[in-house]
């Protein structure tokens, strides 16, 4: 199903809101377009479809009034993106209300969001996406973003909540994030072309080396014929040696950091002859990473005595990953009224996370970890430290090879029709998506024994203990009605998923089958009480389909969500409070080793009805000090509830036994962001403030985090730059300026900090 809105659908574009709300509009240096880009002007009819490309991979655009957007949605755009200079998208979202993350290895690596209730882990619950199309390794058969690209190079992101996020599935309970990459440059031949070169350093030896070239080839010759080719070659380094301290039994330090490299190339071809506004659109890209990561925290006891350090039993712990991604675009304007955007997409993800698992023994390492002193598991602790060589078989230390496959392909296409009826303005979008995506899991154990501080393989013969292949193919249409009738804005829509997964267990020598259709509809309201003030009321079905080879008696997750809120806009001040009820008839939990659930992989859990709810706020204020000064002031805030509704007893680690009104895991009660700084022509100074409460940890009894909390997070993140000329721009950064050092997650197994205090120094050269 088509993901993109082109510029001129004003209601759904409206989604935008957060252009000119608090939390996320970007302060008085923020460029007109959301994306970051200047407008060209449309009286060529080349320049007027370059400057439509990046509103048409955007979700959102800008030629509407983004006060009277009809649900909840907020837009970063390039200059906020660039203020902070994060790599992690999860510091990137921190100011963003009703966003929740759950930190792992602090760096976002693999980011874990969640969405109004949706749970965070691996962000499997919401639907994420780069240029409007889904970036899961594999969105329904094997959501968890194992895969994340390069937030240095995007321009805007993109958040709705909600009602917002029925046309974007497949995951439509919580909301979904769309990442706008960088577009061609809109400079026609005579005006040259444009790039980047951004170099940073910083503490635990960080390094980015970015950089970008765009050129377009002049029109009306032998090469183009009538028209225009564009070009965009963009390529980023990003590296740390960790902050983590891994030290062998010789005193040597080992490398507990990361290198990620991408890089993306772009083409257009804008016909010059065509009375359509045409353009076509090649993009690629290559990804890889290596990590030296493991999923093994601590004990709380040695998390007090210090939270950077790491058993010796991760020494050989490391993630590998490639990316591949293709995709071919085509816009053209059938008429005034009507116009149709088309995209085909394929994507490769191949990852192998060599990690310590497991002793050889059924006893949970979350068990060690949470009772270290307890019996024969102080005897396990000394071997994960590396205090003690293995001596017996249960002492074994189980290494494994989890290698896994995935791709996603598929075609969409939307057609939008912008016309008038009588005296109202409707515009009317429908699309279709056809869509496969595989995931094919090997997993290898190897046997090793501590000797000496030192992991040996101990003669086991390794064995493989996972071998299966999953399958889903979809099909997903949706028609949404949006109209402008005086004061009122209305949306309605439908979304329709069909889905086929198959599931091959080559162990057990099994093939099974399950397929669901499901109908999603969804209504927003927006009533301009005054030119300054406006109520907005929406509701929609939300629903997350099942991973292939699900048991019979395990059900989709489905919702009926609901919004109301209040929104305020003058030039100076912006704001608005929005309440928000999420009715699970079914809530889904999946056990996955990054969840730490060790049993029953990638089996999903029913957790029947919950109720998710709550209220976010945000504000925006600009103080002019003097003609050259300026304070701007931005503050989010979340306040969240969930309970169960029913009682019921789960082998899930994150449920165990659940009686009515517990509530679930990693939600916090209360988020605070607090942004202010100071703001000339040519330097901006800026603090964020973030206060996140304690988050528990298990929802039940009887599983091993039970009554244990993360640690309240109080955080201060600092940024600088200032405009040397036209061509160079000096930077800085502190992030965790107080070097809070808290337990952000006792998941996959054991404590775990964020990232302490770093600074970092810059350097951009545009030409």
């Amino acid at each position: 199903m088509t993901n993109l809105v082109v510029a001129k659908t004003p209601v759904a574009l409206a989604l935008t809101l957060a252009l000119t709300l608090a939390s996320q509009h970007s302060f008085a240096a923020e460029e007109a377009s959301p994306s970051g880009d200047e407008q060209l002007s449309a009286s060529s009819s080349i320049s007027r479809p370059i400057s439509k490309q990046v509103e048409v991979i955007s979700i959102f655009g800008s030629h509407n009034q983004l006060e009277t957007a009809t649900g909840s949605a907020v837009v970063i755009g390039a200059a906020q993106l660039e203020l902070f200079e994060f790599d992690d998208i999860h510091r990137v979202l921190q100011s963003v209300p009703g966003v929740y993350i759950r930190e792992e290895d602090g760096y976002g690596l693999r980011p874990n969001i969640g969405l109004r209730g949706a749970t965070s882990e691996r962000s499997s619950k919401i639907a994420l996406m780069e240029d409007g199309i889904l970036i899961a390794p594999a969105p329904y058969a094997a959501p968890a973003a194992y895969y994340f690209p390069m937030m240095s190079r995007m321009t805007q992101v993109e958040i709705f909540k909600g009602p917002s996020a029925i046309q974007y599935g497949p995951n439509t309970v919580g909301g979904a994030i769309n990442m706008v990459s960088r577009g061609i440059t809109e400079n026609t031949v005579d005006q040259g072309g444009e790039g980047m070169i951004d170099l940073a350093y910083g503490q635990d030896n960080y390094q980015k080396a970015h950089g970008y070239y765009s050129q377009n080839i002049a029109s009306d010759n032998a090469l183009t014929g009538k028209g225009q080719i564009g070009i965009l070659i963009e390529g980023i380094h990003l590296g740390s040696d960790g902050f983590k301290t891994l030290t062998d039994a010789q005193g040597n330090s080992q490398d507990t950091g990361f290198e990620k490299n991408e890089v993306i190339m772009k083409l257009n071809y804008v016909p010059s002859s065509s009375e359509s506004n045409q353009f076509f659109q090649f993009k690629m890209g290559y990804g890889e990473e290596t990590s030296n990561e493991t999923y093994l925290g601590l004990t709380d006891e040695d998390f007090a005595e210090d939270g950077k350090v790491r058993y010796l039993a991760s020494q050989k712990d490391q993630m590998d990953w490639e990316h591949y991604q293709f995709q071919l675009s085509h816009y053209i304007e059938l008429s005034d009224e009507v116009s149709l955007f088309s995209q085909a997409y394929h994507r490769e993800f191949d990852r192998d996370w060599d990690r310590f698992n497991s002793f050889n023994t059924n006893r949970s390492m979350q068990t060690i970890l949470t009772s270290p002193d307890t019996g024969v598991n102080k005897l396990f602790m000394e071997v994960l430290r590396g205090d003690r060589d293995s001596l017996t078989d249960k002492e074994a230390l189980i290494f494994t090879l989890n290698d896994r496959r995935y791709y996603s392909k598929g075609i969409e296409t939307k057609l939008t029709w912008d016309t008038s009826i009588a005296s109202a303005e409707v515009i009317v979008d429908s699309g279709i998506r056809l869509h496969q995506d595989n995931v094919t899991r090997k997993h290898t154990a190897s046997y090793y024994d501590m000797t000496a501080g030192v992991m040996e393989l101990n003669g086991t013969p390794s064995a493989v203990i996972t071998h299966n292949d999953d399958t889903a193919t979809a099909v997903a249409a949706f028609t949404n009605i949006n109209a402008v009738i005086d004061n009122f804005h209305i949306t309605l829509g439908l979304r329709v998923e069909h889905i086929e997964g198959e599931a091959i267990d080559y162990f057990k020598n099994t093939v099974k089958e399950n397929s669901d259709t499901v109908f999603l509809p969804g209504a927003g309201l927006f009533y301009q009480l005054t030119a300054e003030h406006g109520l907005l009321v929406g509701v929609n079905k939300g629903y997350v389909p099942n991973s292939p080879g699900q048991e019979s008696n395990v059900a989709p997750e489905e919702s009926w969500n609901y919004e109301f809120g209040w929104r305020y806009s003058t030039d100076d001040i912006k704001g608005e409070v929005i309440g928000f009820y999420n009715d699970y008839s079914n809530l889904k939990g999946a056990c996955t080793f990054s969840s730490g659930c060790t049993q029953k992989l990638d089996q999903e859990f029913n957790g029947g009805e919950v109720d998710v709810y709550g209220i976010e706020a945000s504000t925006s204020i600009s103080w002019q000090l003097t003609d050259s000064l300026t304070v701007p002031v931005k503050v989010a805030y979340t306040y969240s509830q969930s309970e169960f509704q029913n009682s019921f007893d789960s082998t899930f680690s994150q449920w165990g036994s659940v009686e009515v009104g517990d509530e679930l895991p990693y939600l916090p009660e209360q988020q605070l962001s607090i942004e202010t700084g100071l703001q000339a022509e040519y330097w901006q100074a800026s603090l964020m403030f973030k206060y996140i409460t304690e988050m528990s940890e298990a929802a039940g009894s009887n599983t091993e985090l039970e009554g244990l909390t993360t640690d309240e997070l109080i955080q201060v993140d600092f940024s600088a730059w200032y405009q040397v000329n036209k061509q160079i721009k000096l930077y800085g950064k502190v992030d965790n300026i107080t070097d809070e050092e808290v337990i952000v997650s006792r998941r996959p197994f054991g404590a775990r900090p964020g990232k302490p205090r770093q600074v970092i120094v810059g350097v951009k050269y545009s030409f």
